[in-house]
């Protein structure tokens, strides 16, 4: 029996449509990697729409040095 070729774009698993699945998601896409997205929910992002404009913040403004530094 043949071989199956691998997909030609690797493809990621992401558990969870809030904010980090998300935001893990975008980041993937953009990096050009496949993602399948799953949630229990019907809808993604539901505290993003219920916290609506200011309510929900999901930045960091430090310098991304400093912040990997916290961790080490």
């Amino acid at each position: 029996m043949p071989r199956a070729e691998p997909p030609a774009v690797p493809t990621v698993a992401v558990i969870g449509g809030g904010p980090a699945g998300l935001m893990a998601a975008e980041q993937l896409l953009a990096a050009g990697v496949g993602v399948d997205l799953y949630d229990t929910m019907p809808s993604l992002g539901r505290k993003l729409l219920l916290a609506g404009i200011g309510g929900l913040n999901i930045t960091h403004a430090e310098a991304k040095p400093a912040f990997l530094a916290r961790y080490e």
